[in-house]
């Protein structure tokens, strides 16, 4: 049974692809990276990094019909923090699960990294106040800051294989209280 609104987001074969394959429910794409629909091609980036420009991408903010901010079809209202550079992102995934309005948290393809979806009740003009507020937040409460590159509203989102993505199932809506 879904518990959640349909988020449409925008899918793309691979980082060159300008224009997107497909707009499908982002839950689509969770329901991929946990049951290893990507499994090989994250296993290939283990081997050799570089293959990492070959694997399929979303944009969690919303739809597209190019990459580019004047490319936004309609806006989702979700955010994606990226953070990098962690020698165990399971541990963060585990802090994860504390913060009530972390939705999802999955492991990236360099494994070294977590990906935290989050929704808010923000509208498209208030997208940056409310992803800088929301990554603060998240660095308050974790001591990790979001990968300061991975902030743009048209940003693609690599898929991954986390058979452990956490999957809050009634996450609170982060609101932005400048607003």
């Amino acid at each position: 049974m879904k518990i959640s609104k349909i988020y449409w987001i925008s899918f793309f074969e691979n980082l060159k692809q300008i224009h997107p394959l497909i707009s499908v429910d982002i839950e689509e794409i969770f329901t991929g990276i946990q049951n290893g629909r990507w499994q090989e091609e994250i296993e290939a980036c283990q081997i050799d990094f570089s293959n990492k420009k070959n694997l399929s991408c979303f944009t969690p903010t919303g739809v597209f019909d190019q990459r580019n901010r004047n490319g936004m079809l309609k806006y989702s209202g979700l955010i994606c923090l990226d953070i990098d550079h962690i020698e165990d992102p399971k541990s963060l995934k585990d802090i994860c699960m504390e913060i009530s309005w972390v939705w999802v948290a999955f492991i990236t393809p360099s494994r070294k990294g977590l990906k935290i979806i989050i929704q808010t009740c923000s509208e498209l003009k208030d997208y940056h106040s409310t992803e800088a507020e929301a990554a603060m937040s998240f660095y308050e409460k974790t001591g990790y800051m979001r990968d300061e590159k991975c902030k743009d509203l048209a940003r693609l989102q690599f898929v991954s294989y986390d058979k452990d993505m956490y999957i809050n199932a009634y996450p609170s809506i982060f609101e932005n209280r400048s607003h």
